[in-house]
């Protein structure tokens, strides 16, 4: 018995399909899974190596997920999906996430 657990269509990130933002528009489809704010996290792209805040990161919005692209290579670094059978994160484009420390008490 096999499971159709494809991910999401969308070859190349489905850019094609919706607005471009910056990637504080794309901050409420990755907080509720990364349980963080990911205004705060920097990202590296994992085909160019720049490093860029979640921000500055060109947010593609209303396709089949919602996909960030590098500022500098324009290559997908993440993108969420909601589909019947979950929620796809997809973090391949990537090479790592830098989350800060939360502040301590005072």
């Amino acid at each position: 018995m096999t499971s159709d657990l494809s991910t999401p269509a969308a070859p190349d990130g489905g850019a094609e399909s919706g607005a471009v933002l910056d990637g504080n528009a794309a901050a409420g489809d990755f907080a509720g899974i990364l349980a963080s704010d990911p205004t705060t996290v920097t990202v590296r792209c994992g085909s160019c190596g720049s490093t860029q805040a979640f921000g500055q990161l060109s947010a593609c919005l209303g396709g089949p997920g919602t996909v960030l692209r590098c500022r500098q290579c324009e290559a997908m670094v993440a993108r969420v999906a909601k589909t019947p059978q979950g929620t796809w994160l997809d973090l391949s484009g990537s090479s790592s996430w830098l989350f800060l420390p939360a502040p301590g008490p005072a």
